[in-house]
């Protein structure tokens, strides 16, 4: 996470792609998603345009700020980046330009897709791959056995025949030149039989007529049907020799996706004149290109290389390793869904897997004390060609290594989970001074005795949190009672300098400009816990929790490692995408990461991470060309649900929540909103909300009272 600072407000990247501003609190000021950038590329812009025609067609969507032309340019048309002063009117710029006639020809607009930090990677979906026959003629040979005609079609394979490789098969049917005949497609124009006597040595030959006789006028009538309504920046036709049966490929590069998606539909299973009446085949190809070190190759070639073979059998979505002077990974196919799920499967490989429990994040506290760190030890001593990498402020553990071993170490850990899932969870409230004195002197003798993963401070509630059987809890309980004792024999009387958490002198002082006073450990857990709570923004606890004023940065950053701190801020920015579900939506994808705002209508954004191209105003997959579905239908039948299942929008974030059983009183765990559920009126921290729902409700929701 890169984070660079401005008085009071930090700026930091997370989740590989989105920039936010942070304030004082941990509070999120601004908000840049991975799908916004101020940069829009214009594409087939004529040679000829300058730095001020540029700048003039993109003035009025918002200020220009930048117009980067390529230095050289050495075909009749180029790509010029502009820089606008805001992400929204480069989207609103990119909309509007994409297809549009500029300069005196048809140019793309489109935004950037943003690559992850980890790897470099180069995303094209404006190319079409064709294939067809060249000219050539067949030609049955017949041998006197089957023997000879295998040995003939071998012949044929290990080497071109002049600018082709040929493809030979046993022929059954009209003509019979042998008592075994093999037809060879893909021959010259001009072979002979000698030629055929030379390469596969048959006994006789019998040649068909020739499919069509000029491959350069095939190949111009290709371009002139692509070229139809659509700017062609380049068609490149492949140099001798040919595919086995004498197939030509070939690669077409337009200026737009959906120039090459239309004319791919154009072209695909024509059987025109021009080809002899023999098929094309077209294809719009999406592609991604990964550049890794020959280093982290060899550890992970393995991996990499039954990856491979895995994706080429299924011949949907294509993987290649090209070895240069570093290795370079390229993902093709023509389905951006199954391309995007091929980039996750490769990127699952190179930058370590994170190990889920289903759909969730596979975490437990207890990898965090030191009987879950021996756990993990013994793993890595069982299965050394593993590396488990555990972020315990991030919680989440990690894994490298090839990945029959890694679904070894995997399923023990999710094994785990599972096992720990099993034990029951306990709450003890600490009310009060309380709270202070067990964390001081009772806290790490309970831990003692327990265990250290299975007892916790919830320092939002103010409770113990305990996990284990009945034996367990009632362990807890008594050293509670214990701690309560003691406190009725201690002196109550508090000092103004007293901590705000334990109520107890100040051991190692934090000062904050408020004024109030907290133990370093106390200030440091109160921080940490903000990670499970995401309650933001964080702010002091002095005067009986009333203080407002909110926790500086700089103040955190003094006593939170570079990991806790960092874990903290993904809290804070989980919190706030949550509490604005109308503003924010998650990427449809499973599984992906990435948010984007809303937008308008005809609006199309691309997902950095998993390339899925999105409708930001309905929330699925883009569909071009299509209106957005009603959205009444849907969510009438949404209401209907919610109403049978007692289900209500929070007031305060709008996150569902479901009442199950108990009083009507709730508390929205995302935003900690107090909520009287009848009616959905608000009462900051609880106060006066059982009085409102005596005399408005007549009772609280629990029956007879």
């Amino acid at each position: 996470m890169s984070v660079s600072t401005e008085g009071q407000s930090w700026s930091l990247v997370v989740h590989d792609h989105c920039r936010v501003k942070i304030g004082p609190g941990f509070m999120i000021q601004e908000l840049e998603t991975g799908f916004e950038t101020p940069w829009v590329y214009l594409g087939n812009v004529p040679a000829h345009a300058t730095t001020e025609g540029v700048a003039d067609l993109l003035r009025t969507f918002g200020e220009v700020l930048d117009v980067r032309l390529p230095i050289r340019v050495n075909s009749p048309n180029m790509l010029v980046r502009v820089r606008l002063s805001s992400p929204r009117e480069a989207q609103k710029a990119a909309t509007a330009l994409n297809g549009a006639q500029a300069f005196g020809c048809k140019i793309s607009a489109r935004l950037p897709i943003h690559n992850a930090s980890k790897n470099t990677a180069l995303f094209q979906d404006t190319t079409v791959r064709l294939r067809w026959e060249a000219p050539s003629r067949i030609a049955y040979c017949g041998y006197s056995t089957l023997e000879r005609a295998n040995e003939g079609i071998a012949a044929a394979r290990q080497k071109p025949f002049r600018d082709r490789f040929l493809h030979g098969s046993i022929h059954v049917g009209i003509p019979v030149v042998g008592i075994v005949t093999v037809q060879f497609r893909g021959l010259p124009l001009d072979a002979t039989k000698e030629d055929m006597v030379w390469l596969s040595k048959p006994d006789d030959v019998v040649w068909a007529r020739p499919n069509y006789q000029n491959l350069d006028y095939a190949a111009t009538s290709i371009r002139r049907v692509l070229c139809e309504n659509r700017e062609l920046s380049s068609f490149i036709v492949q140099s001798p020799p040919y595919r086995p049966g004498g197939v030509i490929q070939a690669w077409a590069h337009f200026t737009t996706p959906s120039d090459a998606k239309d004319a791919s539909h154009r072209l695909h299973g024509r059987k025109p004149v021009f080809t002899g009446k023999t098929k094309i085949f077209a294809h719009h190809l999406q592609s991604l290109t990964f550049s890794i070190t020959q280093e982290k190759y060899e550890i992970l070639s393995s991996d990499i290389q039954a990856l491979c073979k895995t994706t080429n059998q299924a011949r949907r979505t294509e993987m290649s390793i090209i070895h240069r002077p570093a290795p370079m990974l390229k993902l093709a196919g023509e389905d951006v869904r199954e391309l995007g799920q091929l980039k996750f499967e490769l990127e699952k490989i190179l930058n370590w897997e994170t190990v889920r429990h289903g759909t969730s994040i596979a975490w437990d506290a207890f990898f965090a004390h030191p009987a879950g760190v021996s756990f993990l030890q013994r793993l890595r001593q069982e299965v050394p060609t593993v590396v488990i990498k555990t972020d315990i402020p991030r919680r989440i553990i990690r894994l490298l290594g090839s990945s029959k071993p890694r679904s070894h170490v995997r399923a023990h850990i999710v094994a785990k989970l599972d096992e720990l899932a099993a034990r029951q969870i306990h709450f003890i409230p600490l009310d009060g001074r309380l709270f202070g004195l067990f964390m001081n002197r009772n806290f790490a003798l309970l831990q003692e005795q327990i265990g250290r993963e299975n007892v916790d401070l919830d320092f939002q509630s103010r409770r113990l949190v305990i996990r284990g059987n009945d034996t367990a809890y009632q362990t807890a309980r008594d050293a509670v009672y214990r701690a309560r004792q003691a406190q009725l024999h201690a002196d109550l009387r508090r000092s103004p300098a007293s901590c705000p958490v334990c109520f107890d002198e100040v051991t190692h002082p934090v000062n904050l400009p408020c004024g109030h006073t907290w133990c370093r450990d106390c200030f440091t857990r109160y921080l940490t816990s903000s990670v499970d709570n995401k309650y933001f923004p964080l702010t002091c606890l002095g005067n009986d929790a009333k203080c407002t004023e909110p926790i500086p940065l700089q103040a955190a950053r003094k006593l939170l490692t570079a990991p806790e701190f960092d874990a903290t801020v993904d809290a804070a920015f989980a919190a706030h995408i949550h509490s604005r579900p109308d503003e924010f939506h998650y990427c449809p994808s499973p599984d992906c990461p990435q948010i984007y705002r809303s937008a308008s209508r005809d609006t199309v954004l691309q997902c950095p991470s998993c390339l899925l191209r999105i409708c930001p105003n309905c929330h699925v997959e883009a569909h071009d060309g299509f209106a957005c579905p009603d959205p009444e239908a849907d969510n009438n039948l949404f209401k209907e649900w919610a109403r049978n299942h007692d289900v209500k929008p929070c007031p305060g974030c709008k996150v569902l929540i479901e009442r199950a059983e108990g009083c009507n009183h709730m508390m929205c765990t995302q935003c900690r909103t107090h909520i009287c559920w009848v009616c959905l009126q608000t009462f900051p921290k609880g106060d006066g909300i059982y009085d409102h729902m005596r005399a408005t409700h007549g009772g609280i929701g629990l029956g007879a009272e």
